[in-house]
């Protein structure tokens, strides 16, 4: 299983879109790296890359959601709430000493659909409301 950036992740923000598209990179190397069985060097990477990614990605979403007062954010912190929580306790299972193939499967399987799901619902319903608002204040 591959993720490749396409036109379906775009949102129209451009701040959001760029740290989408890292994110989507680095899933991509990480399916890489399993496919050639070279995911026990990336893994950790990754993990740390996940919860370091979470703080600062979800930090930018949430100030654009405070400053257009979007109706569903409650909705939208708890998503970023579960991945955070995802993220860390994959972090420590690989800390732990897991099986590194094991792991990089659940990665690339578990936390792959929820980014797919979530850029592609969630946050487009969130930048489609964020651009109406910048559009009505300008």
């Amino acid at each position: 299983m591959s993720m490749e950036w396409n036109e379906s992740f775009v949102l129209g923000i451009e701040e959001i879109d760029q740290q989408h598209k890292m994110l989507v990179e680095r899933f991509r190397m990480l399916s890489d790296a399993v496919r050639d069985a070279r995911e026990q060097e990336m893994l950790t990477d990754m993990a740390k890359f996940l919860v370091e990614y979470a703080q600062f990605h979800f930090a930018t979403e949430e100030r654009y959601m405070k400053e257009f007062a979007y109706p569903d954010m409650a909705e939208q912190l708890s998503e970023h709430e579960q991945f955070s929580r995802d993220a860390i306790d994959l972090q420590h299972k690989i800390s732990g000493g897991g099986n590194s193939h094991l792991l990089a499967v659940e990665l690339t399987g578990k936390m792959f659909r929820w980014v797919i799901q979530h850029v592609r619902d969630h946050d487009r319903k969130m930048a489609q409301y964020i651009k109406e608002k910048m559009a009505e204040a300008s």
